[in-house]
């Protein structure tokens, strides 16, 4: 159906508010979430909460009509929007010259990155103009796709699941304008690059390097069909349903040219990806309970495209070194690794290598968005939700710690809040 905006014009499907229920129960917030759901509505309020289910399809209503609905209007003048939290965060921050932050919580698939991008772009939209400004938003907007091509993967909840914690933070001028911003990550999710879940993939970049390059760059790179990597073969599932891999390359190549890479510093991500994907192809075998090489020509292409020497990292692979201390005598020797050690060190070399580039690439967003200007910030928490699986490992737990902390902290800030109107209310 069509989403009315107009207040006579409105289909009712249940109430705007929660707080409006007869009878608040888990059953009456169901059941009324679910009458707006049916209906397209699909964000309601409770208080000053706002609640978005999910509904897995483009929605009609974040155009530019709407922005400029919710553009400076009162609280409860329009219909519960992600907009209208987004615009009242803006006006706090300028009227108050206070910080603010606002804090997206759910589970795995809820909507939680989409929902912190339209928030971003309705403030990078009402905020100041001029080039110089144009240039910084046009930063904090483009770090999203980069980030997640890197950080973002398809999981059997969510497309394009964020595997990482992201709190951004937009800075502003005394007049309003966008200065710059700051990006923290946490939490990257680096099994991932090893081993996926069945019906999941590995991070976007993979994907997107295999069916974006030109053959060219193919034949440079190494690269080949995406069955072929062992490393992305894991989750037995290559496609998206509603997404182009190749299209979504060329916009994380723009994205990076936005953050300031030329194209000799792209090339040298690129190579850093393309070699994580050789590297799980080396093989070992079994000799004398020692590891050895099994598969020489992954072994030497991955050292190609790391620009070290085979042999160096043959033994790398193979071998590690131990320190020994004898009274005042210290001593080095190389122990040799069995095959499951040697499998260990390939895959953890792998994750650091992967880690080590997203951290830099984080940097790299960072130190294109630095600015100098004193100010009032706007902050974004957009951390990945809780998940339950039939076999839950130490980063499940860690997610789901933190989603937990992360409840209580606004469970006690709201409660907080209704309790000091409630003190200043009482005559």
């Amino acid at each position: 159906m069509v989403y009315h905006w107009q207040s006579h014009n409105v289909k009712l499907s249940g109430v705007d508010d929660m707080v409006l229920l007869s009878t608040v129960t888990d059953d009456a917030i169901v059941d009324n979430l679910k009458k707006r759901y049916m209906d397209d509505y699909i964000f309601t309020c409770i208080g000053p909460v706002l609640v978005s289910v999910n509904p897995f399809k483009q929605m009609p209503y974040f155009g530019d009509k709407e922005i400029e609905m919710y553009q400076g209007a009162a609280p409860f003048e329009n219909p519960p929007h992600i907009y209208a939290v987004a615009d009242n965060m803006f006006r706090n921050l300028i009227i108050d010259g206070e910080n603010q932050c606002v804090i997206i919580s759910g589970e795995s698939g809820a909507g939680k990155t989409v929902a912190a991008k339209y928030i971003m772009a309705y403030i990078a939209r009402v905020s100041g103009g001029g080039s110089r400004v144009q240039r910084v938003k046009d930063v904090i907007l483009q770090s999203n796709p980069l980030l997640e091509a890197f950080g973002n993967a398809k999981t059997v909840r969510n497309n394009n699941s964020s595997r990482f914690g992201k709190y951004v933070e937009m800075e502003f001028g005394a007049g309003g304008q966008p200065e710059g911003g700051k990006v923290s990550n946490f939490l990257l999710e680096k099994s991932r690059v090893t081993s996926q879940n069945p019906g999941e993939r590995s991070f976007h970049i993979f994907y997107q390097l295999c069916s974006g390059t030109d053959q060219a760059t193919k034949r440079e790179l190494g690269l080949v069909q995406i069955e072929c990597f062992l490393y992305l073969s894991g989750g037995g599932s290559h496609k998206v349903e509603g997404t182009n891999d190749a299209h979504e390359f060329n916009e994380t190549l723009k994205a990076m040219s936005v953050m300031g890479l030329d194209k000799s510093r792209q090339n040298d991500i690129l190579r850093a990806v393309a070699a994580i994907l050789h590297l799980g192809n080396i093989t070992f075998t079994e000799k004398g309970n020692y590891a050895e090489i099994a598969s020489p020509p992954s072994l030497q292409f991955t050292a190609h495209l790391l620009q070290v020497e085979k042999e160096q990292l043959s033994s790398k692979l193979r071998s590690r070194k131990f320190d020994s201390k004898w009274g005042n005598e210290a001593d080095s020797i190389d122990v040799t690794l069995t095959l499951e050690q040697a499998t260990y060190t390939r895959d953890a070399l792998a994750k650091a290598i992967y880690t080590r580039l997203f951290d830099f690439l984080v940097k790299q967003v960072n130190e294109a968005m630095q600015t100098n200007v004193a100010g009032n910030s706007i902050g974004i928490l957009d951390i990945y939700g809780f998940e339950i699986f039939e076999r839950n490992g130490f980063e499940q737990f860690c997610i789901n710690f933190v989603n937990e902390k992360l409840q209580q902290i606004f469970i006690q800030l709201t409660l907080k809040a209704e309790q000091e109107n409630c003190v200043h209310s009482t005559p």
